[in-house]
């Protein structure tokens, strides 16, 4: 796993890449090296066993030597465990192996710190940035650190590594291999990918919005209506009396297929008011909340004064009936 020619479609991307610039003996390498020193968990495992049974216990064991060394050096890029093995291997007086620990650990931390920092700053796109940024710079901290203790022994790292690579070439120092430039393409890839997971990782318990979406419109009879939680919907419902709004949630999240999460609000049917009054009614109901106008009496009609007995009733109806000589228009 610890390089791109074990890794599953990764190997199959630089394979093409190879053969799509004429390097043919390449990508034919390449797929030799995915199918028989596949270093990938599992694969690697399989095709040792494959080995085995072949009675090629050399080629076995030679494949999970290389697994072993493609694992350490994952282990050296994991932040923290990388800095401890380091550790380790200074103690053991195995410096080398203690600055390669160390380098890959400390360019991790600076990817995933990216990641996180550009997810706060702008979402998953923030992050992808955030997280080649975060490589870049540490890159350019472990190389500019090379100098200082090695000076001209020092070896560039990461994308100062590739950019020395690439200004080799121009200045035609030196032809770069279709595998080198597969390489160089894929570390912004793999940098903005670790970014874009650690934002998303440690943003939730950072308190960042790591998997919600927007509400978005959805198709009511009457048109497009937002989203709106039912919780909304519900303290509408007690804020307004039984029968309210709640009704409605209670009807539509079924429709929807939804439990607890989002309703889409259902337009009520009316004739000219939401509150299913007619005109005077509604002209009752504004002289009663007039503190300057005589009440009329609660929950009647405008104009209506009467006791509610049979007579009274008629005798009302007859004076709204237009057709009534008793008919009044106020």
């Amino acid at each position: 796993m610890g390089n791109t020619d074990s890794v599953p479609v990764i190997s199959q991307l630089k394979s093409l890449t190879q053969w799509s610039f004429g390097d043919a003996q390449a990508a034919r390498t390449t797929q030799n090296n995915f199918i028989f020193n596949n270093t990938f968990p599992v694969l690697s495992q399989i095709t040792s066993l494959g080995y085995a049974i072949a009675g090629e216990n050399g080629k076995a064991l030679d494949l999970q030597k290389k697994f072993a060394d493609d694992m350490q050096r994952i282990i050296d890029s994991i932040p923290v465990a990388g800095h401890i093995k380091g550790g380790v291997h200074y103690a053991l007086g195995e410096n080398e192996a203690g600055d390669d620990a160390m380098k890959a650990a400390s360019r991790s931390s600076g990817v995933v710190a990216g990641g996180v920092g550009g997810f706060v700053a702008g979402g998953p796109v923030g992050a992808v940035a955030g997280g080649i940024a975060g490589g870049a710079a540490m890159d350019g901290i472990i190389t500019g650190s090379e100098i200082l203790i090695n000076k001209d022994q020092a070896k560039p790292y990461g994308y100062v590594a590739a950019g020395k690579t690439i200004a080799d070439v121009v200045e035609k120092k030196r032809n770069l291999t279709t595998e080198e430039g597969f390489d160089i393409a894929m570390l912004p890839v793999g940098d903005g990918i670790a970014g874009y997971t650690a934002g998303r990782t440690f943003g939730k318990p950072l308190g960042l919005d790591v998997g919600k979406t927007r509400p978005f419109p959805v198709p009511v009879r009457s048109g497009y209506k937002p989203l709106i939680a039912a919780s909304e919907l519900e303290n509408s419902a007690i804020a307004g009396g039984r029968g309210g709004v709640g009704g409605v949630a209670a009807k539509v999240k079924p429709a929807l297929g939804v439990v607890d999460d989002v309703v889409a609000n259902e337009r009520v049917p009316h004739n000219g008011n939401y509150l299913g009054l007619d005109k005077k009614a509604l002209d009752n109901r504004a002289n009663q909340m007039n503190p300057n106008h005589a009440p009329s009496g609660p929950g009647r009609p405008a104009g209506y004064q009467g006791q509610g007995t049979r007579a009274d009733l008629n005798n009302h109806a007859n004076q709204m009936n237009p057709n009534n000589p008793l008919y009044s228009s106020g």
